[in-house]
């Protein structure tokens, strides 16, 4: 896996989530460009979409939710997103963003915490790792 795959990976689920939205609400668009508060907004019902791609997430057993990129919060703690899309290689999960918020309260104390830069990359990210089987109970619905 590379930068490049990473990315490729997430703009072909940003589509496909996108075009699944668009069924229901057919005004839904794309934010293009380094628009940092969502990926999609869904004029029907007024909110965002932070969509979240995971290739290692069936392999480790869990999902990565950032809370900080270069000493600076990001992530779960600054989108502006009502729901947080997270696509892995086999499974979609469609998780208001409100929910994880509160889980991470509930829950952070025994969580492990994962600090990594990614391949590739220059930015040094912060996040918890959720057991994928946890994060299938926390979602909904768009």
């Amino acid at each position: 896996m590379s930068f490049e795959t990473d990315l490729e990976f997430g703009k072909d689920a940003e589509k496909l989530i996108l075009k699944q939205i668009q069924v229901k609400y057919p005004l839904a668009f794309m934010i293009e460009g380094k628009f940092k508060a969502f990926d999609i907004f869904v004029p029907e019902i007024e909110e965002g979409v932070e969509v979240k791609c995971d290739r290692q997430a069936e392999s480790t057993g869990n999902v990565f939710i950032e809370i900080e990129c270069n000493g600076v919060m990001s992530g779960i703690q600054t989108t502006k997103s009502g729901w947080y899309i997270y696509k892995t290689v086999s499974r979609t999960f469609w998780v208001r963003t409100g929910v994880i918020r509160r889980y991470l309260i509930q829950k952070a104390k025994d969580l492990p915490m994962f600090c990594n830069t990614p391949k590739g990359e220059h930015s040094a990210v912060r996040g918890y790792l959720i057991p994928i089987e946890d994060f299938a109970l926390l979602k909904g619905k768009l």
